[in-house]
């Protein structure tokens, strides 16, 4: 198939976030059988510009908008209020705003008029709002389904008045939004039945296109069990998320007293990007807060057992895959669960109660501890490698296109 694969930011096998990691190993797993086309626009995003000269080198087809920020002075002025200008005007939330750069439409006008292509396949909603090829059926996949809440009544001191106002009015921006975005698709795809639900809710003339995938990634080398340091615990996130916030305060505070009854030596490192005052002010005698890692890998090999005690938020955790693909040992909650079927390779838990339980007896057990892992890595080997999701992206791709093609000939 050509497949034209329009993305928010750039692949990267190691970058920061989850959408970048899951974004590579899907480009990766789609080039072995397709001719693939890359749209994307390359930000500020720390290693985007490596990432591009690696994608070059690979030898991906690779299209490219540039939504830099522009130098100190009056033209980063200017690009600031463009963007605030957008947000008023189209009435799009901010992250559409920031991610959908006005060049990237001019880069699918050129290849539209240039090539002829099988499928659209679209990653994020952020990306939907941009005109794509006609009569090429188009895929979308929803990263996360955020359903409709109500106003958060905390405004905080009076200095943080105006971005409360604003945070809250982007946030009922949402609903409408995603509906539209889901609208003009041919297939949408999730990554758990949670968010798929949550569609059919929400948009009930949708619900049918929806399809269940959830994603791959590139599998990392299995941690080596000797380099484990004795009552160590890990939990890793992208701290701008709410939700890991959120899981990093109820593990530190709540969670850790019961492990620590039950595993005396047991210490926690919580390593994630932009940790907010809440969490750095989580540090003390048993619990690490690190910043901006470079690689979580070694804080990866160090941990006996990986922790991922999210509450909130949909979608599937990048967090619980590239920990059982590393061969760790895992305790989640059942949201951290979701994507990994009836019989997911970790010990799930919802209350605290039951996190810290099973968090102390793997910490207690290495032959359990290593058993878990290994069964893990060779889940994540079956089911969420580049090819096997490729594999999983090609039925849904296969499944638009023939739809399309009988609608063509009545």
């Amino acid at each position: 198939m050509r497949i034209l694969l329009v993305a928010p930011m750039v692949p990267q096998e190691d970058g920061a976030g989850a959408i970048p990691v899951l974004l590579y190993a899907e480009l990766v797993g789609l080039r072995e059988r397709h001719d693939v086309s890359l749209v994307t626009a390359v930000g500020d995003e720390p290693g985007e510009e490596q990432a591009v000269a690696r994608l070059a080198r690979e030898g991906v087809d690779v299209h490219l908008a540039d939504r830099r920020q522009p130098p100190p002075g009056l033209r980063r002025w200017r690009r600031r209020w463009q963007l605030a200008a957008a947000w008023m005007r189209r009435g799009w939330p901010w992250r559409t705003v920031w991610f959908a750069a006005p060049a990237v439409q001019a880069v699918l006008d050129r290849l539209a008029a240039t090539r002829t292509f099988d499928v659209v396949a679209v990653e994020d909603d952020a990306m939907s709002v941009f005109r794509l090829p006609a009569g090429v059926p188009a895929v979308l996949t929803e990263h996360e389904v955020l359903r409709p809440r109500a106003i958060d009544w905390r405004p905080g001191t009076p200095p943080g008045w105006p971005r409360w106002a604003l945070r809250e009015l982007d946030w009922r921006r949402w609903e409408n939004f995603q509906r539209a975005a889901w609208s003009r698709f041919d297939r949408v795809q999730v990554f758990s039945q949670r968010d798929a639900e949550a569609i059919a809710e929400l948009a009930p003339d949708v619900g049918s296109r929806v399809r269940v995938n959830p994603f791959g990634l590139v599998l990392p080398p299995a941690a080596d069990p000797d380099r484990e340091v004795p009552g160590s615990l890990l939990f890793v996130g992208n701290f701008t998320h709410p939700p890991n916030c959120d899981a990093a305060v109820w593990l530190a505070r709540e969670i850790m007293p019961g492990v620590k009854a039950r595993h005396a030596a047991a210490r926690l490192r919580i390593v994630g990007t932009a940790p907010p005052r809440e969490v750095r002010e989580l540090a003390g005698s048993d619990v690490e807060v690190i910043a901006d890692v470079p690689s979580v890998r070694p804080h990866l090999e160090a941990a006996c057992v990986v922790l991922a005690p999210v509450r909130s938020g949909g979608g599937m955790r990048m967090k619980v895959l590239h920990a059982i693909a590393s061969g760790k040992a895992v305790v989640t909650t059942t949201r951290g669960a979701e994507g990994y079927g009836d019989d997911p390779p970790f010990a799930v838990a919802d209350d605290t109660e039951g996190i810290a339980e099973r968090a102390a007896r793997l910490l207690g057990d290495e032959r359990a501890r290593r058993e878990l892992g290994e069964r893990a890595r060779a889940f994540a080997e079956k089911h969420h490698s580049p090819a096997a999701w490729a594999a999983r992206l090609e039925a849904i791709y296969e499944e638009a296109h023939s739809e399309q093609s009988e609608v063509a000939h009545g």
